[in-house]
C-alpha cells in the first residue's frame, strides 16, 4: 500500500467514525425513561440509518481499497457482492 492508499483508508475510517458517532448522538437516550416506555422519533431513526448505511458504504470502500491493493484475501463472493453494489449506485 501507498501514501495514496493509506489516506484514502484513513479517510474512509473517519467517515465511519463520523456516522456512529453521530449515530451515538442521535440515538442517545435519558436513563431515567424505561426501555418500553422509549419512543424514538422518525427523524431520529431516520438519521440513525443513514448513519448505519454510510459506515457500512466506508467499510466497504476500505475492503475494495484493500483488494485493490493485494492487501488481504476477501472472498470472491464477498468481491462480486462489493462490485454489484457499486455497480447499482453508478
Amino acid at each position: 500500500m501507498d501514501v495514496t492508499t493509506t489516506k484514502e483508508t484513513a479517510i474512509e475510517v473517519c467517515r465511519i467514525l463520523d456516522a456512529l458517532t453521530a449515530l451515538s448522538v442521535d440515538i442517545a437516550c435519558h436513563d431515567d425513561i424505561p426501555a418500553v416506555q422509549l419512543v424514538l422519533s422518525a427523524e431520529k431513526v431516520r438519521a440513525s440509518c443513514e448513519a448505519i448505511s454510510e459506515a457500512v458504504s466506508s467499510l466497504k470502500r476500505i475492503l475494495q481499497i484493500t483488494e485493490a491493493h493485494g492487501g488481504g484475501l476477501i472472498p470472491p463472493a464477498v468481491v462480486t457482492k462489493l462490485q454489484n453494489a457499486q455497480e447499482k449506485r453508478n
